[in-house]
């Protein structure tokens, strides 16, 4: 069935809502009643089909919105169509997965070769890498995922396996000097007041030529409020890591493309929901020398709540 399914351009549940969409691998004109059905060969009561014939020898698509039960989602559905008179019948577990692999991807796989890397030209020794608000706060202590590493763990807040307690902001303060080869950095940079002083502060802990995976956030909802300050598109990242503050970046990524669907209608935008994000946005950067800015600005007086998290 993958080779009839060309790409998966949107899969959406929202409540009990489904819109998916999707590319089919022919030119064929001849393509008739998508549709979604249940296991046992019902339709949803309410659904609605259509068929895209595009020009300049453009894939044809189809897309079916429905009102699904949610808890039967995805293994209880299929989707259906015709092609050239031929009915398909594509499990709606295959579209999720299919587009899983096209939307989630990482840039984990780049930063671990980095890491062999250095490995294999430093025999006997054993990298040190900060673990940046790496508190085991999701019951999941990441700095597991890295045995080969001598891992520091930093948050702004005593946990079992942290090692580093403090602000970000003030990090100069809190650890030695180019000190780090590697720092990962998950899901906090959305929660940072000043970035570009974080960004500073972290390259006084890294060695020359260290490199840094950094994950946030391009497309997410609100949380950890009142401490949730940014999102970044993959646009954002030399903003903050660039010549100046002593850094270059090697790749970036967004992925897990996110719809974002209105709880109103807006006359003024009545398709909203057919634009969309991204969950992640990553960035991976390495260390090129001493940042030629400063930012002498402190960050705790600017907030007076306590972080919640």
């Amino acid at each position: 069935m993958h080779s009839v399914v060309a790409h998966v351009h949107a899969c959406t549940v929202f409540y009990s809502f489904l819109r998916v969409r999707i590319a089919l691998a022919t030119h064929s004109h001849s393509i008739a009643s998508p549709s979604l059905r249940a296991a046992d060969g019902t339709k949803p009561a309410s659904q609605m089909g259509k068929v895209e014939i595009p020009r300049l020898g453009a894939l044809p698509e189809i897309e079916v919105q429905a009102l699904i039960e949610r808890d039967r989602f995805p293994e209880g559905y299929a989707l259906s169509f015709e092609l050239d008179d031929v009915a398909y019948s594509v499990p709606m577990s295959e579209l999720v997965e299919i587009e899983r692999q096209i939307h989630s991807k990482s840039l984990e796989p780049t930063f671990r070769r980095a890491i062999d890397s250095w490995r294999a030209s430093h025999p006997g020794e054993t990298p040190r890498m900060l673990d940046i608000g790496g508190r085991a706060r999701s019951g999941r202590q990441r700095s597991d995922d890295y045995p080969g590493c001598d891992v520091a763990v930093m948050d702004i807040r005593a946990d079992p396996g942290v090692d580093i307690v403090g602000d970000i902001h003030e990090l100069s303060r809190l650890a030695p000097a180019e000190s780090f080869d590697f720092a990962l950095c998950v899901a906090v940079f959305e929660h940072l007041l000043m970035p570009w002083k974080a960004a500073l502060e972290i390259n006084h802990v890294l060695r020359p030529g260290a490199r840094m995976l950094i994950f946030t956030h391009q497309t997410i909802g609100m949380h950890d409020r009142p401490w949730d300050f940014w999102r970044y598109s993959d646009d954002a990242w030399p903003a903050l890591f660039n010549e100046a503050t002593g850094y270059a970046i090697e790749e970036t990524q967004m992925a897990d493309f996110m719809h974002i669907v209105p709880a109103h209608y807006y006359a003024s935008h009545p398709h909203a929901e057919l634009a969309g994000g991204f969950r992640s946005s990553s960035v991976l950067v390495r260390k090129t020398g001493a940042p030629r800015v400063a930012w002498p600005v402190a960050a705790g007086p600017l907030v007076k709540e306590m972080y919640p998290g």
